[in-house]
């Protein structure tokens, strides 16, 4: 249990109450300004000033002057690999360094607590699209990356994007549409060949239920085209897949040979296969080339990155990338502390904030605080195997006492060393349509009134043993399904479960590992799922937590099409609205209808929006300040930039 006494003895809530992340979005629609976000002063050492040239020098491009890394001159000279200038595309990608023009060579690592289980750690690091988030984060802008250009019709139906010639996959094979239709139509919309991960395919793929057309015009131009306009195309081209190597994988894909089958193409594209097997070709800056399974996983840089900085040395600067497996998180923050890793973030937890803030003195690295982002969320399953309890969390009476029964601040103070901006249900301060005003609904401590909203819908202690009674007489009790490994899940539910003993209910924890628990959530087999809020910087990139976009979503009502309420069917309509129009002002009408609705109706519970500490060594260059860890802006690994960070000299 936790401690309160020792909690509050460590509280440093002062020394970072004053940052707040805001960021001006911009002509996209789904990037409009923060206008309504409070602004307080923010650090100096945000406003990172570069020393590189901003833009590249024509004659570079013009001669083909490029440079490259020592390790890659060497294979140059001894015919291994072709010249840099004949390995980059006619256009390559230029990009401005943070700080400066960085050197070759060195090793970025990192650590991972699983492999196969943690794919997302090195997916978000490096996998590329057609476009991407301007970085550093928060984004202003959705950018042009693998694309070269990207056209959208008048009416959003139909979008033309054109890749950059001449850019090829690691081994040096070159990438056209046809690596893209190949992951689109077989592997993604073919329920035969798609991963066991993917139960359907993505729904920022789906219009009314049926893919987005993809063709080919050529080699390097494909179109795009809807019955509807394509309102959220950017965002879907900016996620972290786009392309498979089809000379490499047609060979085991039934539909190009006869004799192979589909159970040997899933188990050779599972997630991990993708992006860890060294014999598969990439398109990112690093490749794996070595595996260790359940150890480590080593990438080196690919001879045939098509990126440059802006004085003409191709990228990345690092020469390999390192994973390694460690299952404990804290053996990772001590490796951390002690120089061993280089970058740590994925694994932070708040109760390390305040050994990290005490080392970081000593100059061996330097944290950075990023947000606030989603914070725990209590998902109550509509559809709870126990008809007593369904009934009461399709009460929304019952949901506004649970979240009255709170003491937000004190487990802001106690859990968050005040590092938490309380709050209801609802959009997050970093999403273009969040509402100052709704914010925090729902949200005061007000234990008396949870007991009179409970009181009122007859849920009662009858027989006088301090809990109350469901409408069959039993106890009302439940369990929460929370990730052992996630130390301020726990701490937060052993919190949030003494505030709802206080009004009568029992929670019990059960705790177990991310691979029980997952499948749990996935399966509808708990009563209450904690996890971060998903969706609170852009509900339409998590829109499968938000809508009925498939027949078990979303996952905390599966059986919301025969049986969801009247207002969830609305957002399911808003939110199809919403995806299908490329009109600012409509677009934000739907929006704000979609977070009032879920507001108002209290489906989640939460206790706010946190901040988010990261670290970086002392020895890395070119590491932005500000960072995210949402899922739609791919996450903390994609914002590390990790293309243009360098090891100092």
């Amino acid at each position: 249990m936790i401690n309160l006494d020792n909690k509050k003895l460590t509280f440093l809530s002062s020394i970072i109450l004053s940052i707040v992340i805001t960021g001006c979005l911009a002509p996209d629609p789904n990037l409009e300004p923060l206008t309504q976000v409070e602004k307080k002063e923010q650090p100096p050492y945000r406003e990172l000033k570069t020393t590189a040239p901003t833009g590249i020098d024509p004659m570079i491009l013009a001669n083909r002057n490029f440079h490259e890394a020592p390790m890659l001159a060497a294979k140059v000279k001894t015919g291994e690999l072709p010249p840099v200038s004949e390995r980059l595309p006619e256009n390559p990608l230029v990009v401005v360094p943070l700080e400066e023009i960085g050197n070759y060579g060195g090793t970025i690592r990192r650590a991972l607590t699983g492999d196969v289980i943690q794919t997302q750690g090195p997916v978000k690091a490096f996998n590329d699209n057609l476009m991407g988030y301007e970085r550093p984060y928060p984004p202003k802008s959705i950018q042009l990356n693998l694309a070269e250009s990207f056209d959208l019709s008048d009416d959003g139906k139909m979008a033309i994007a054109r890749i950059r010639k001449g850019i090829k996959w690691s081994d040096g094979v070159p990438f056209t549409v046809d690596d893209i239709l190949f992951w689109y139509y077989d592997m993604e919309f073919n329920d035969d060949a798609r991963r066991s991960t993917r139960p359907i395919p993505p729904a920022h793929w789906r219009v009314d239920g049926k893919p987005i057309k993809f063709e080919k015009i050529d080699d390097h131009t494909l179109k795009i085209s809807s019955l509807k306009p394509l309102g959220r195309v950017r965002q879907a081209l900016s996620h972290e897949e786009i392309a498979y190597p089809k000379h490499i994988l047609a060979k085991h894909h039934p539909k190009y040979n006869p004799g192979a089958n589909y159970k040997d193409f899933r188990d050779l594209t599972t997630d991990s296969q993708l992006i860890m097997e060294p014999d598969l070709p990439r398109l990112s800056a690093w490749v794996p080339v070595e595996w260790i399974r359940g150890q480590r996983i080593v990438y080196e840089r690919n001879p045939y990155y098509w990126k440059i900085d802006s004085a003409g040395n191709q990228l990345p600067y690092v020469d390999r990338y390192t994973f390694d497996v460690i299952l404990d998180p804290k053996v990772i923050l001590l490796k951390f502390i002690n120089s061993e890793f280089d970058l740590f973030g994925r694994y932070f937890q708040m109760d390390m904030y305040p050994t990290l803030k005490s080392e970081e003195i000593k100059g061996r690295f330097k944290l950075r605080v990023s947000g606030p982002i989603g914070a725990q969320a209590y998902y109550l399953n509509w559809d709870a195997h126990n008809p007593m309890l369904r009934e009461a969390f399709r009460n929304k009476n019952v949901r506004m006492g649970l979240s009255h029964a709170i003491n937000r601040e004190e487990i802001k103070e106690i859990i968050y060393f005040g590092l938490l901006l309380p709050s209801g249900y609802s959009f997050g301060p970093l999403d273009p349509y969040f509402s100052e005003e709704v914010y925090k609904k729902y949200s005061e401590y007000n234990p008396e009134l949870a007991r009179e909203l409970l009181d009122k819908e007859g849920y009662r202690d009858s027989d006088g043993d301090g809990f109350r009674e469901l409408k069959d007489g039993s106890r009302f009790e439940l369990n929460i399904d929370v990730t052992s490994s996630q130390k301020i899940a726990v701490d937060v539910c052993e919190l949030v479960s003494e505030h709802w003993k206080a009004i009568g209910i029992k929670a019990n924890l059960n705790s177990a590992l991310r691979d029980i628990i997952i499948p749990r959530r996935l399966n509808g087999e708990f009563d209450i799922h904690t996890w971060v809020q998903e969706g609170h910087t852009d509900i339409l990139g998590r829109m499968f937590d938000y809508g009925i976009t498939g027949p078990i979503f979303p996952f905390w009502h599966r059986n919301a099409q025969q049986e969801g309420p009247e207002w969830l069917h609305e957002v399911t309509r808003y939110i199809n609205s919403a995806i299908t129009t490329v009109d600012a002002a409509k677009l934000r009408e739907y929006m704000n209808h979609i977070r009032d609705l879920h507001t108002d109706n209290i489906p989640v519970i939460v206790v706010g929006s946190a901040y988010f500490i990261w670290g970086a060594n002392s020895r890395l260059g070119n590491v932005p300040w500000t960072s995210t860890n949402a899922y739609v802006y791919r996450g903390w690994g994609r914002s590390l930039y990790n293309e243009q960070i360098y090891i100092k000299q």
